[in-house]
């Protein structure tokens, strides 16, 4: 049974991307807004200096035609609505709306013009325009400005230029101030001009910047919700459907797969879902096959000892009782004990030798011989055999010198079990056994009843056997043995046979040759 999470990984991971954008909106936000509040800050401190420059340089370039320039008080006659009357003592006198008209038309600031007195040892705020045109300064004293102020003002009649915010308090608000001398043609100073600006026309544009960056990061948030959404479930139905797999295969059903084709970490984790999957099956067949051929083992076994276990204990209990008592039935009872003793001695070794084989923990004795002299020794010992039933074992080779890396021993046990069989099954003893050793390949034929095809994959198991009589007392272990021989020697086995006609088994011996 599946659990169920409070927070799935979908859930997380919308989580922990939402607080990574919420962390990120928050980030740029602030270094937004400080960035942006010292730019702006900037820019209105150039455009003051520019403008502080353009009313600087008109206020110098009428000064040139006289010595000085006076500002009137105001519209009390014709000559002081001219744009620029003559004044007493060579002075041009510029009455105080046309100057407003002038300096308004370059700024919405408010503009100082401060210059020295008759005495040289003060100033007089000569103008004063408002920023709002609703509050007047010219009643102004510069006695009564604070001395920070003072200072300041010292400072740019000194030729220096500059920036404050020390006229705060005297305006009512915060401002910022940028202050540029003017100078004549000889570039002495006769003058000062102040442009007042107030913060919250920046601050109006700062907000207004702040208000569109929330904005955005509003719209980029939903839409980034909206994209996530999609993401997540791209991410996590994958993931839902592997966890469904793998439940699928914990209960048992391993030929679930989840089907998940995907190049990254998520793929790779369903392929090595599916891959276990494949293999659990295909163990889960092999344990049930494995489990047949035990059921067939222990059946066998049963079957094959029952045969002379019955053959010995009724013989014994023959003799046992007295039932026979001649000599000459005696002996033949001895006989037939001894046989099934043979037998069953013989049984047992084979299975004792196939469990070997089967062990992969077994060791052999492996060592470099030569292939042919081992082929020999099995042919010599067949002919053995083969001459108690006039059958001949022919051979032939096309090398004498073939070394080779194994077992001397299980080799030769190898290749009797499967010349033997050659020996037993021909049936006319005119048709000889043909051994041929070329390039490393031994192939071992013989004319005999041959094998149905259909038992051809079926000969290697354990304790098949053909039930002719001239296979009766086969233990239907000697295949068996013989391929496992093969296998532990990496030596590839093959068989063909032709029902009624040659039966010819391939033994290839090259991947462990080595030259001498």
């Amino acid at each position: 049974m599946g659990r169920t999470f409070k927070f799935g990984i979908a859930g997380k991971l919308a989580i922990y991307l939402i607080t990574t954008l919420l962390i990120f909106a928050i980030v740029v936000g602030v270094a937004f807004s400080l960035l942006f509040h010292r730019h702006a800050e900037s820019i209105y401190m150039e455009n003051m200096e520019r403008t502080a420059y353009s009313i600087r340089d008109m206020m110098a370039a009428l000064a040139r035609h006289q010595g000085s320039i006076v500002i009137g008080e105001g519209n009390s006659s014709p000559s002081d609505r001219d744009e620029f009357a003559p004044g007493s003592g060579g002075e041009f006198k510029l009455s105080r709306d046309t100057f407003s008209r002038l300096v308004s038309g370059l700024t919405d600031s408010t503009v100082w013009m401060v210059a020295p007195n008759d005495q040289g040892d003060s100033f007089d705020l000569l103008f004063l325009l408002p920023q709002d045109g609703t509050k007047h300064y010219n009643d102004t004293d510069y006695t009564h400005l604070d001395t920070d102020v003072q200072v300041f003002i010292q400072q740019i009649y000194q030729g220096k230029e500059g920036n404050t915010t020390l006229f705060s308090d005297l305006m009512g608000r915060r401002t910022l101030t940028v202050g540029v001398p003017i100078l004549r043609e000889d570039r002495s100073v006769m003058g000062v001009v102040l442009i007042h600006k107030a913060s919250s026309t920046m601050m109006e544009t700062y907000q207004g910047g702040l208000m569109i960056l929330f904005m955005s990061i509003l719209m980029a948030m939903l839409i980034g919700c909206g994209c996530l959404a999609l993401v997540v479930r791209k991410f996590s139905k994958p993931l839902v459907r592997i966890n469904q797999t793998a439940l699928l295969i914990s209960e048992g059903d391993y030929t679930a797969q989840s089907n998940v084709r995907s190049y990254d970490e998520v793929g790779m984790l369903a392929e090595t879902i599916d891959a276990m999957g494949a293999k659990l099956q295909a163990a889960s067949e092999e344990s049930a096959h494995l489990m047949q051929l035990r059921q067939e083992f222990v059946a066998n076994i049963s079957h094959e000892l029952r045969t002379p276990v019955t053959v010995m204990r009724g013989s014994l209990e023959a003799l046992c009782d007295h039932v026979v008592t001649e000599p000459d039935m005696v002996a033949k009872y001895h006989r037939e004990l001894l046989k099934e003793s043979v037998y069953m001695q013989r049984l047992v070794n084979d299975l004792l030798d196939l469990s070997r084989l089967q062990n992969t923990g077994f060791s052999m004795n492996i060592q470099t011989f030569n292939l042919f002299d081992c082929i020999s020794d099995s042919v010599r010992s067949g002919r053995r055999v083969a001459d108690n039933r006039q059958i001949t074992v022919d051979f032939e080779y096309d090398s004498t010198e073939w070394m080779y890396e194994g077992d001397y021993d299980r080799i030769r046990q190898m290749l009797l079990i499967v010349l033997d069989n050659g020996i037993k099954f021909t049936e006319v003893p005119e048709h000889p056994v043909r051994v041929v050793f070329k390039q490393g390949v031994v192939s071992i034929t013989n004319i005999g009843p041959g094998i149905p095809e259909q038992e051809l994959s079926s000969i290697f198991e354990r304790f098949y056997k053909s039930r002719s009589e001239t296979n009766k007392n086969g233990t239907g272990l000697g295949l068996a043995i013989a391929k496992q021989i093969a296998i532990r020697h990496s030596v590839g086995i093959s068989v063909r046979s032709i029902p009624g006609g040659k039966t010819t088994f391939w033994f290839d011996f090259n991947i462990r040759h080595k030259n001498s």
